[in-house]
């Protein structure tokens, strides 16, 4: 998602980042990823249990996460080491202006992302919608 911050601004989109990790995790994660996108701290998890996302082993260490990691790492990808609970399980969300939830993934286990493929398939047909304005009757 980093790689195309410029493509989401463009097109007047707002990256939010949530996390539930400490002031200093969350600024040592910035400075490793160097990421663009705003951060919310969430220590108390409000905005995790508000959008149904779980806390979970067994989904965490699903094997098709742990393959998923050793492919990074085959491909010569550095993993992060664990900050926090690695147990939490994140998710996708695109939320209109007007705070409605238009898009949402939660997470099924620590590997399971929508690619960006289809967060843009998503974004364009909800701008659609937009334009087209209300069905009519």
């Amino acid at each position: 998602m980093r790689d195309q911050s410029r493509l989401w601004e463009e097109g007047g989109v707002r990256v939010l980042l949530v996390s539930f990790g400490t002031a200093w995790q969350a600024k040592r994660w910035r400075e490793e990823t160097q990421s663009p996108f705003s951060l919310l701290l969430d220590p108390e998890r409000c905005v995790y249990h508000a959008y149904g996302l779980k806390r979970s082993v067994a989904r965490t260490w699903h094997p098709r996460a742990l393959l998923s990691n050793l492919l990074l790492l085959l491909k010569g990808r550095k993993l992060r080491p664990f900050q926090g609970d690695p147990n939490q399980l994140g998710g996708d969300f695109l939320i209109d202006k007007q705070g409605i939830v238009r898009f949402a993934h939660p997470s099924e286990d620590s590997a399971d992302r929508p690619s960006m493929k289809t967060l843009q398939q998503a974004l364009k047909f909800l701008e659609n919608a937009k334009s087209e304005g209300p069905p009519s009757a």
